[in-house]
């Protein structure tokens, strides 16, 4: 698989807005994303996981061409996308139609309009009948886009192509699509400042380098060489975002899409993971993530609240975007963003450690009247 080069010679190409109206929970929103990191924060059931995927597949198909440079034709757009939706989100029986917005009647569609760099654009409509219409994209060919479950891929790496290929597993394409972006060989010659910058302090922290032997991922150092599945949790998602880095999948001017990151991570990872994350967008990878972590959003808060006292290779627009059920007679969400935390209207990850704190009062209170 090639590298698909990028011919926006004015900057990076990059998802500036995406306006979705009668998709899965959302009625009629549009959002404007930074070109760094977004991050989507909100309770369970908000349809955060949804949006990431559904940005993804814009990405993913709204970007290619002909090999001799041209757009795709709508109708081809169109079976691709329907073909990317179903394996993507995985609804019975590929009924793509189950992903608009449940209301009464037959004749109910989406509409989905994305705007990318220099004003080029893409979109279709969706109808509850599986039928996509009206594709249209000028988007010019992009750089590569990589979508991490929030369930780690290299203990699955072993055979996964060839099984889902077969229709032998029930995961969804994103499993399938960064297994093939995982399985690209690393970057010859030596590395440069930038890669290794990246790189370095994920190697640190997971002890090795990561190799590709036999259709099975290692990771070799000081310990030996050690099977991937045998290391814990934590070390494996590492080890996979070190992979698309030295084999050149996360490269300048692509997207990164991970759905809760910091899962299975001890705190510690989360700020490596956090400090990479600013690093890769330095370095103009768009970054979308879903996350519920407190200590992993606060980082990144704090990276746009005080860019001026962070290092140099860290600074990069940060984005939130707070996702939040609407009133009992209202369908769908609402979402509010900002540049940091405190902007966004509803954020249950600060809720809740709030009330965390009251709660640790009112017993130290009781224990107080109680020993008095």
């Amino acid at each position: 698989m090639s590298k698909k080069q990028n011919n926006h010679p004015n900057g990076p190409a990059i998802l500036k807005s995406a306006s979705i109206k009668k998709f899965g929970l959302f009625s009629d929103e549009t959002l404007e994303f930074s070109p760094g990191i977004n991050v989507f924060i909100g309770r369970n059931g908000c349809g955060k996981s949804h949006l990431l995927k559904l940005l993804y597949t814009l990405v993913k198909e709204c970007g290619e061409t002909h090999s001799n440079g041209s757009a795709l034709e709508a109708e081809k757009l169109e079976n691709r996308l329907a073909s990317k939706l179903a394996g993507v989100f995985r609804p019975d029986n590929d009924r793509i139609g189950r992903l608009v917005q449940r209301g009464a009647g037959q004749g109910r569609s989406a509409d989905i309009r994305a705007e990318f760099t220099d004003g080029q654009k893409c979109g279709f409509k969706l109808s509850s009948l599986d039928k996509i219409s009206e594709a249209k994209s000028n988007v010019g060919a992009l750089q590569e886009a990589a979508f991490l479950p929030s369930r780690e891929v290299l203990a699955l790496f072993e055979g996964f192509v060839a099984a889902y290929e077969k229709r032998e597993l029930s995961f969804d394409e994103t499993f399938r699509d960064i297994c093939l972006s995982l399985s690209e060989k690393q970057l010859r010659g030596a590395r440069d400042g930038m890669l290794d910058a990246l790189v370095k302090p994920l190697e640190e922290e997971i002890r090795g380098k990561v190799t590709l032997e036999g259709g099975r991922f290692y990771v070799t150092g000081s310990d030996g060489s050690i099977e991937a599945h045998l290391l814990s949790e934590g070390w494996r998602k590492l080890a996979a975002l070190a992979q698309l880095i030295v084999n050149g999948t996360l490269t300048k001017n692509g997207f990164l899409f991970w759905d809760e990151p910091e899962a299975n991570l001890n705190p510690k990872m989360v700020v490596q993971l956090s400090d990479t994350l600013l690093r890769l967008a330095n370095q103009g990878i768009q970054v979308f993530v879903v996350s519920h972590d407190y200590l992993l959003t606060t980082r990144l808060s704090l990276a746009s609240e005080y860019p001026k006292q962070i290092p140099d290779d860290q600074q990069c627009e940060v984005k939130f975007f707070g996702l939040a059920r609407r009133g009992s007679d209202e369908k769908g969400v609402s979402v509010s963003s900002g540049s940091k935390l405190a902007d966004l209207q509803d954020n249950p990850i600060l809720a809740e450690y709030a009330a965390l704190y009251d709660y640790e009062g009112s017993l130290f209170e009781k224990t107080q009247s109680t020993s008095a």
